[in-house]
């Protein structure tokens, strides 16, 4: 067994026993995320891209002015996502 069936079965097997395919994103295990990434708008090209971008400032912090910047303008053109993400982050996804 080669490195990529070796990685591809320990997929697998994660997947089986979490019940559910992983994330998009190596090192993200978000419901609300997937949720989101599976049913992206079809006008904006780089949806996936900044909602893991707001998934990362929520979950992570912000660590400059320049990051701040866009987490404002994330926030303003992802209203309801980065409430999804705040209510996920803070342990209230059983409400959403």
């Amino acid at each position: 067994m080669d490195l990529y069936e070796k990685i591809i079965a320990e997929r697998t097997e994660e997947e089986q026993r979490r019940g559910r395919p992983l994330g998009h994103f190596r090192g993200v295990d978000s419901k609300m995320l997937d949720r989101r990434l599976n049913n992206p708008p079809e006008e904006q090209s780089r949806y996936g891209a900044d909602v893991h971008r707001l998934h990362q400032y929520v979950h992570r912090g912000v660590r400059s002015q320049g990051g701040a910047m866009q987490l404002a303008s994330l926030k303003k053109k992802y209203a309801k996502a980065y409430d999804d993400l705040k209510a996920e982050a803070r342990g209230q996804q059983e409400l959403l």
